[in-house]
């Protein structure tokens, strides 16, 4: 915040003298504003989504490997910028949207009763791997290396989610809002990269958008047509069509 505080001072100062701030000041507070504001409105993205899960108490159509390889590159990302002492502006949402995509994850380990083996092993590689980057046991090379392999893995992350919407012919809990709010965040995350000459990111971001446009398309074409609510006291909320 100090540095929007800074180009801000030396735009008033501008101001007051009678002449306009430079123009390469207004271009980069406007990139640290709309960075700022891209955090402000990343701690309520996944907001939409968990209510979903929760209020269904069902995480029909979601699927855990996605938002497993999800929180690892979210991680990654918000890693990245924090080893290398980048603007918090730059990646902040990346780690309150981590702490969103925990949360999710709990939920749909609790609803799918996945194995109790896979759980304590993925939690606990994600729980260590935090403490190696907060710890600054993991060197620039190092991350920069995950970071390079990052977009396989936001890659790999919706890939199963797509797959698993096609083949269901329907998106079940997943949330619109979420995942239109993701799409536009990669637009502006795209052209706020580009002004801060962060091509490794723009790369990242440019994926996301087309995963996440994808998503929201399916979402518009399947809504949750293959799943149908069940009246209150016989089991679960939501079951497949047969």
């Amino acid at each position: 915040m100090a540095d929007v505080l800074s180009l801000l001072q030396v735009s008033l100062d501008a101001l007051k003298s009678g002449t306009l701030p430079p123009t390469e000041v207004i271009k980069n507070l406007a990139a640290k504003v709309v960075g700022y504001g891209i955090i402000a409105g990343s701690t309520l993205v996944k907001v939409p989504q968990i209510t979903n899960v929760v209020r269904a108490h069902s995480a029909e159509g979601l699927s855990a490997t996605s938002f497993e390889l999800e929180s690892w590159a979210l991680l990654v990302h918000a890693g990245y910028g924090y080893v290398n002492a980048m603007p918090f502006s730059s990646y902040g949402e990346a780690s309150l949207m981590l702490a969103q995509n925990l949360l999710l994850l709990a939920l749909v380990y609790r609803y799918a009763r996945l194995p109790a083996a896979r759980v304590a092993t993925v939690m606990g590689l994600l729980v260590a791997a935090m403490a190696v980057l907060a710890t600054g046991r993991a060197s620039r090379s190092q991350v920069g290396a995950l970071y390079d392999v990052n977009n396989f893995i936001m890659l790999a992350a919706r890939v199963p989610q797509i797959l698993k919407n096609f083949s269901e012919q329907s998106t079940g809990q997943l949330s619109i809002v979420t995942f239109g709010v993701n799409t536009v965040g990669c637009v502006v995350r795209i052209l706020t990269s580009l002004h801060e000459g962060a091509h490794a990111m723009v790369r990242s971001y440019i994926l996301g958008l087309i995963m996440n446009a994808t998503l929201v398309g399916q979402i518009l074409v399947y809504g949750n047509k293959g799943v149908r609510k069940e009246p209150a006291g016989q089991g679960a909320v939501t079951k497949k069509k047969a």
